[in-house]
């Protein structure tokens, strides 16, 4: 995938910018025509296009989203790349569907036997499973080269190592693309061109660390998720409640662990840790559930309006007790903490979008959330302008 990102700057059809040193960015150009375009690359181009803001997408930026997305966006990608290879006669399919069912037909052989020496239940599943395994690896679709494949790929090995002896090469950056025309995305492609590859991840985006237009200027963010937070994302009533509760345990228990020791003669060092463990411990629940409580008391009455973009959609937990977090930037911070959301609030929303949330200002409980009336942030030509110049 990072080959055909350089393809398409070596085809002027975007531009790769080095900001400062070892920092790159992608700007988008005139967009060209789509029959000009191989699927895989059009894909490409849309993947760009979702990340940038006024045109420009740092190359940190450039992720193809979460893990489970990033899984199906790739195994599209690669559908796309192997049909153009098996279109130009490049490659075929390792097995086809007669050959499928010819090793399934196969597989009754043995799995026979073994009905006959063992058991019947172990032969059917012995064939079931081999023929289960089969399925898989035909729906993986592995390719084998053609002879005309076979062909180009002897000429093609010749120019990756010539590329491959050249000292310079892995070295170069992906703003060398300018220099090197295709011989870069064809070095990258080939594995030989470390230096232009390594600043493009294009991998999974990060649960922690993103990418953020919103305020008009590209920066990295630090996205936390509370989940260790007393009363994060709670009820301002049921946060008291369970504030309450905990401080009158702690309490109780403090009072009687206090009276036990005073019981208790002194009888060394370690009897003196335990009493101040035994203490310590629900003397700081006590603390705790008395923040809890104040904050959530002062809760009761207030919230805030906060515009930002949706950074993060995590679901976190076991299927029995999930937990929803939306990670919203409104330009305010570098580090930001991920909002408990209902799931009813959830499931709208969509990564990229402006909202307008409105939750309680201290423990982040999220009364409602919906899309702001306003376009995602650009930068303005003047900003660019200016950013250009000033990095």
């Amino acid at each position: 995938m990072p080959a055909t990102l350089l393809d398409l700057s070596a085809r002027h059809l975007v531009e790769l910018e080095e900001r400062e040193p070892g920092s790159y960015v992608c700007r988008l150009e005139t967009a060209p025509e789509e029959e000009t375009l191989q699927p895989y690359e059009r894909r490409v181009l849309e993947l760009l296009r979702r990340r940038a803001s006024g045109g420009i997408v740092p190359a940190g930026a450039l992720t193809t989203g979460p893990s489970t997305e990033s899984s199906k966006w790739w195994k599209e990608f690669r559908g796309e790349v192997v049909a153009d290879a098996q279109s130009r006669g490049l490659s075929r399919d390792m097995l086809d569907w007669t050959t499928i069912k010819l090793l399934s037909g196969l597989l009754l052989v043995p799995a026979g036997a073994i009905a006959l020496l063992w058991n019947f239940r172990i032969g059917l599943g012995a064939w079931v499973g081999g023929t289960l395994l089969l399925g898989t690896v035909w729906g993986r679709h592995p390719q084998r080269d053609t002879p005309a494949g076979l062909e180009a790929a002897s000429r093609w090995l010749g120019v990756r190592d010539r590329l491959a002896q050249d000292e310079v090469f892995p070295t170069q950056p992906p703003v060398a693309v300018a220099l090197w025309e295709r011989y870069l995305p064809y070095g990258a492609a080939f594995g030989v061109a470390p230096g232009a590859v390594r600043p493009i991840p294009m991998g999974a985006e990060s649960d922690y660390r993103a990418w953020s237009s919103y305020g008009g200027r590209w920066r990295v963010v630090r996205i936390r998720y509370p989940e260790l937070l007393p009363g994060w994302g709670k009820h301002p009533l049921l946060a008291l409640l369970h504030g309450l509760v905990a401080a009158a345990v702690a309490a109780f228990v403090l009072v009687v662990a206090s009276r036990v020791l005073d019981e208790v003669p002194d009888s060394g060092a370690v009897e003196l840790l335990v009493g101040a463990a035994v203490v310590g411990v629900p003397a700081a629940v006590a603390i705790l559930g008395a923040i809890q409580v104040l904050r959530a008391f002062a809760d009761l009455w207030s919230k805030a309006d906060v515009t930002g973009q949706v950074l993060r959609l995590r679901v976190h937990g076991s299927d029995d007790k999930k937990r929803h977090y939306v990670a919203v930037d409104d330009g305010a911070s570098s580090t930001i903490r991920a909002w408990l959301v209902k799931p009813e609030l959830y499931s709208p929303l969509e990564q990229g979008q402006v909202v307008v949330a409105s939750l309680t200002p201290r423990l982040r409980y999220v009364r409602s959330i919906r899309l702001a009336q306003v376009a995602k942030a650009t930068y303005t030509a003047s900003e660019s302008v200016a950013l250009d110049r000033g990095r």
